[in-house]
């Protein structure tokens, strides 16, 4: 009986043996696809570099202390360059005009303008302007054409004088390597900027004076009226038909009335006394 029930459990897993090897054999003839590989994402591409940080400039207050700038000249941090050499220039300009200082201004001036500095200098008329000068508020920026410009207005005594110039970097602007030209300056200036842009105001009205300037003159047409003497066979004395001065066809003539001319002087003759 034992032996008999091993060799039925024998037989019985040579069975299984053999038809699970066969199901392994199936199968291997019919095995599915395997799964498609789930799709790689792409990797989203690097974000751009931050833009270079803006220039350092150097605070008005420290360039002042710095350079040694007259108090009297006001340019704040709004309206000043955006660059130190910028700053420089123009504190430093500005300083020669609080002082009185010909000497520097001559420097950083145009040649035009640097003479006619040199003819206020010699009849006494820039020392008695500066010597006056309460404050200098100054303001800065930037014209399409022209280029950097320096906006300044003077006060001098209970007036305010304003100025512009162009400017331009040469070099140090330390040891005067800038250049300041003048530009034109209409009447009454002050009283004719307005808005938040003086220094676009001011070039505003630079062409629009041009503008006028160069417009043709307008053509005025005066009537005129002709005062000749017309005879005519059928006027009368009085003023003729068609209104005062004239008759129909004729305006503006004057006809002389019919009639014995008179003689202004009777009773003389040439050759009588």
């Amino acid at each position: 009986m034992t032996n008999r029930t091993r060799n039925l459990f024998r037989d019985f897993i040579g069975l299984t043996a053999v038809a699970g090897l066969a199901l392994g054999i199936a199968g291997c003839g019919s095995e599915p696809a395997p799964p498609p590989a789930a799709p790689v994402a792409k990797k989203a591409p690097p974000p751009p570099p931050p833009p270079p940080p803006a220039p350092k400039v150097t605070p008005i207050s420290e360039l002042m202390a710095q350079y040694g700038i007259d108090p009297r000249v006001n340019l704040s941090e709004d309206l000043a360059p955006d660059n130190d050499e910028g700053r420089i220039a123009v504190l430093r300009f500005f300083d020669g005009f609080a002082r009185g200082d010909a000497s520097r201004l001559k420097g950083m001036m145009s040649g035009m303008d640097a003479m006619v500095l040199g003819d206020l200098e010699k009849s006494g008329e820039w020392k008695t302007a500066t010597s006056n000068i309460i404050g200098i508020d100054v303001r800065t920026g930037t014209h399409p054409v022209v280029g950097e410009c320096a906006l300044a207005v003077f006060m001098v005594g209970n007036q305010f004088e304003p100025q512009l110039w162009a400017f331009e970097i040469t070099g140090d602007p330390a040891s005067d390597g800038a250049e300041f030209d003048a530009q034109p300056s209409p009447p009454d200036m002050m009283n004719r900027l307005s808005g938040d842009d003086w220094i676009a105001a001011w070039f505003q009205i630079l062409e629009d004076e041009m503008a006028r300037a160069t417009a043709p003159d307008e053509i005025i047409e005066i009537p005129t009226q002709d005062f000749t003497e017309e005879e005519t066979g059928n006027s009368s004395m009085g003023a003729p038909a068609g209104g005062p001065g004239g008759g129909p066809g004729a305006p503006g003539k004057r006809k002389r009335p019919k009639g014995p001319k008179i003689d202004p002087n009777p009773g003389f003759a040439p050759g009588s006394k």
